[in-house]
């Protein structure tokens, strides 16, 4: 898609983006994707949380609070 295109990044297709993750993974920034069901039309989707750098334990904390809450439900 044009957002992958534009950040010099090809992602798998125009259904599925990596143009809002691989930032991530070049900061350092502690992020985790989880499981958040189903779309209509029948594809997965995913939660992704990111936290400031150096802060796993709150991410680790918020991702728990997600599931708890019926994230991937």
């Amino acid at each position: 898609n044009d957002a992958d295109r534009a950040a010099g990044h090809q992602g798998p297709g125009d259904v599925y983006s990596t143009a809002l993750t691989w930032a991530f993974n070049v900061s350092g920034h502690p992020a985790l994707s989880l499981p958040a069901g189903f779309g209509a039309d029948g594809c997965p989707a995913g939660l992704q949380l990111v936290a400031p750098y150096g802060r796993e334990g709150l991410l680790l904390a918020v991702a728990r609070e997600a599931e708890r809450r019926g994230a991937g439900a």
